[in-house]
């Protein structure tokens, strides 16, 4: 709708506003909740900010997987380059998670704070800022929805179809994802056992994106089979979230000396 905002006379994206909006709003959320979890304040900022970083990465390289093939016949054709490429490539929000999660318990660790109780502080946070993050693809008019009647047209967009009423399924995931974080929230009121509320946000988001992707229109996702990666990943987070939710407290408590 509007990919470019003007900020005293500079063009910035939109879409980049709202990233660092999602961000903020998120790191305030999880600096509130700190205590729940006894997270030092100071850890946790430093956590997220090297979180952030880990699902830019992220986010970046499972763009480039996807575009790969693209990227090679660039690069015969017009000598593209591999930092080009980097520097150019959008971000694919499992990658972001993955990228995101993993920066997460590496810097938990270095800094030596307990992981669990970072995690179960920032994970609530995700949702928030992914939300807010969504209201920025409708902006830029990425991840748009399928063809239909009450639909909104993008023709500001450089990404999006024009003159076609595309589903905006961005804030249709932008609502499903406020509400699971809302939920989260009230779960994550009282410290829980370490993986529930990992577990709690794999299953609910898996469960959303699978059945929103079927939705999307945007042919950058990839389709393989009759599922898009996506919905792949997504299939295998619902998994994962069943074993962290049944599984991994068992273990847990095998590990821990009586």
């Amino acid at each position: 709708m509007f990919p470019v905002t003007q900020i005293f006379s500079v063009s910035v994206s939109t879409y980049a506003i709202f990233i660092v909006i999602g961000f903020a709003v998120g790191l305030l959320c999880a600096f509130l909740r700190r205590r729940i979890n006894g997270v030092r304040a100071d850890d946790l900022v430093a956590c997220l900010f090297i979180a952030a970083a880990g699902a830019l990465i992220g986010g970046k390289l499972f763009f480039m997987v996807q575009g790969f093939p693209v990227f090679l016949a660039h690069a015969r054709e017009e000598g593209y380059t591999f930092l080009e490429y980097f520097m150019d490539a959008g971000l694919v929000y499992y990658g972001g998670f993955i990228g995101g999660i993993v920066f997460l318990i590496l810097a938990a660790k270095l800094i030596k704070t307990p992981v669990w109780a970072m995690v179960d502080t920032i994970l609530p946070s995700i949702p928030l800022m992914h939300a807010v993050g969504r209201v920025g693809c409708f902006s830029a008019g990425c991840c748009y929805g399928i063809p239909c009647d009450f639909g909104v047209v993008f023709d500001a967009s450089p990404i999006a179809p024009h003159g076609v009423r595309l589903l905006p399924v961005q804030l249709i995931e932008s609502a499903c994802l406020l509400v699971l974080f809302f939920l989260m929230l009230h779960y994550g009121k009282q410290k829980r056992p370490p993986g529930k509320v990992l577990a709690f946000y794999l299953v609910g988001y898996g469960i959303i994106r699978f059945i929103l992707e079927f939705f999307r229109y945007d042919a950058i996702r990839g389709i393989y089979g009759a599922l898009s990666i996506s919905q792949w990943i997504s299939l295998g987070l619902i998994a994962l979230g069943a074993f962290f939710w049944f599984l991994f407290p068992q273990i847990k408590r095998k590990k821990t000396p009586a």
